[in-house]
């Protein structure tokens, strides 16, 4: 029975067995949260087609200072709302258990997330830090 395929692996890349693009299965669920948690949070509004209100947009935050990120100012919400907001409207599966938002310096800020998939026994913790700079940026 061939394995039952649930999301391309992004970034895209080429399976080199078969041809297609390689893909995440049933057993890789984490994975596939995981991914899905990346896309809302560094895709920017208005990016993706046919859903203009979708993504937190992290990299506009960087250069805000702490105290506006947390309470929302310069057009852009509060970063915990936010947050919780993109994840429950557009990952309605996924129930949010702890998120710890973090600034390490000037621009740099690490976010924690503990979720567990609704309709399942997985629980897992999300992890990614942003910087100003493109040498850590998250694939």
């Amino acid at each position: 029975m061939p394995t039952q395929t649930i999301s391309p692996v992004f970034p895209l890349q080429i399976d080199e067995e078969t041809g297609a693009y390689q893909t995440h299965s049933v057993t890789d669920l984490t994975k596939v949260v995981d991914q899905n948690i990346k896309m809302v949070l560094l895709t920017n509004p208005g990016e993706r087609l046919s859903l203009p209100d979708f993504g937190v947009g992290l990299y506009k935050y960087l250069f805000e200072l702490q105290t506006e990120i947390e309470r929302g100012s310069s057009g852009l919400p509060p970063i915990r709302e936010n947050i919780l907001s993109q994840i429950s409207t557009y990952l309605p599966y996924i129930k949010i258990t702890a998120l710890d938002i973090a600034f390490n310096n000037a621009n740099q800020m690490s976010i924690k997330m503990s979720y567990y998939v609704k309709d399942s026994n997985l629980a897992s913790l999300y992890e990614l830090t942003l910087s100003e700079t493109l040498e850590n940026l998250p694939v």
